[in-house]
């Protein structure tokens, strides 16, 4: 009984062989670890044994910190040198593993780093590129003429680039026959690339536009479009996409800038001029003093069958809208007109999106689906509540009721 106790206890204890049971992996699974690792590092286990040497070839993420090649502010062009043959040889090499995600970071903001990184983004030929630097600013007063040349191979299906701190940083001049995917956040725009032939999604997030914006020009596939919290200086916006199918407008500002440089005006300004034969969806969301108020909206797209509309602005329209909600809100701070003009403002809308019915069947249908709300916000700044007041008509049980 004594012996059956002791043996007991001897086969709680671990396994002390001394295997490496980690290099007993599989290939795929040790490279799916290894790409945990920024890419220096990764490249460092090769030297571990025979096993590993080509570990670098196969990790399916690659993440590289530009910083790291900036000691003292000088560029370690031996460094950079070394990883620049690295993801050559992996190009080169046949049993290579394709690269799915490069990501690149850099906190340092050196533009000589910029051609360094062009030439990485193309020798690592990743579907996915996400670039998240400081990049050359944009001084609004005093230009400065720093270009960036981005040039993806065609393996690339989709980019990301992030500008680090501030908003004005100037985006890269990106070529790319396969991109599919584009998102830009807090970057300058001065020059749309030439074209972007495949590109079917853009999204761009605290971006100042200074070129003119006429997507159809240089990406016409486009089937996606969203835009928030950034700025177009133009006077017209012209959106001509025969395939979009969803426009999504959160805080978008089109103004023009006043005399004394720094400030936008604030009065209605902008013509908005959109071309969709096979948009679906539409939602446009102006937060109440956040954005200057659009002159006009004119809009084409009569498969439209989902209508999100938030703040005043005249709509013209030919659509068939089938559910949505239209909005409208009053702030006694900010100095918008009364509700009672938004009301004007809302029927004139329910007219153009019902131009079926006449002037008075549509002020007759819409009134029980249209809620008033009254309430108080916290005021901007003073910390007092301010009262404001909220219109909404529910397009979805108006249109419902017409059918019926």
């Amino acid at each position: 009984m004594a012996r059956r106790r002791k043996k007991a206890r001897r086969s709680k204890k671990a396994p002390g062989d001394g295997a490496d049971h980690f290099t007993a992996l599989l290939l795929e699974l040790r490279a799916r670890i290894a790409s945990l690792l920024p890419f220096r590092e990764v490249v460092r286990l090769s030297s571990l044994s025979w096993v590993w040497r080509d570990i670098q070839h196969h990790t399916p993420v690659l993440e590289l910190c530009l910083d790291e090649f900036l000691p003292a502010g000088i560029v370690d062009d031996s460094s950079i040198l070394g990883l620049r043959v690295a993801l050559f040889r992996r190009a080169r090499d046949p049993a290579a593993s394709k690269v799915d995600s490069l990501i690149l970071d850099d906190d340092v903001g050196d533009s000589r780093m910029l051609r360094h990184a062009g030439r990485i983004v193309s020798l690592a030929a990743a579907r996915k590129v996400h670039i998240t630097m400081i990049l050359p600013d944009v001084d609004l007063l005093n230009p400065r003429p720093v270009t960036w040349a981005l040039d993806l191979p065609p393996t690339a299906l989709r980019l990301e680039i992030t500008g680090r701190h501030r908003i004005f940083h100037l985006a890269p001049a990106i070529a790319g026959s396969g991109l599919q995917k584009l998102c830009l956040n807090r970057v300058g725009i001065r020059d749309w690339p030439p074209c972007l032939p495949s590109l079917r999604s853009l999204t761009l997030n605290h971006v100042a536009v200074e070129a003119p914006f006429t997507p159809g020009a240089w990406c016409p596939l486009l089937e996606d479009l969203r835009i928030s919290s950034s700025r177009i200086e133009r006077t017209c916006v012209d959106i001509r996409l025969p395939l979009l199918k969803s426009l999504d407008m959160d805080d978008v500002d089109v103004s023009q800038r006043s005399d004394d440089e720094f400030f936008f005006e604030e009065y209605p300004y902008s013509d908005i001029a959109i071309d969709a034969p096979h948009m679906e969806e539409m939602a446009i969301d102006c937060t109440v003093g956040g954005t200057a108020p659009y002159l006009s909206f004119t809009l084409l797209a009569p498969p439209l069958r989902y209508l999100y509309w938030r703040q005043r602005v005249r709509i013209g329209s030919s659509v068939d809208i089938a559910a949505g909600t239209i909005v409208f809100e009053a702030n006694a701070e900010i100095g918008y007109p009364e509700i009672s003009y938004h009301k004007v403002l809302m029927m004139r809308m329910l007219q153009e999106l019902l131009p079926e019915l006449s002037q008075e069947s549509v002020t007759s249908a819409a009134r029980p689906y249209m809620t008033l709300e009254k309430y108080t916000v916290e005021g901007c700044g003073s910390g007092e509540m301010i009262p404001e007041e909220r219109l909404t008509c529910n397009l979805e049980v108006l249109v419902s009721s017409l059918k019926i």
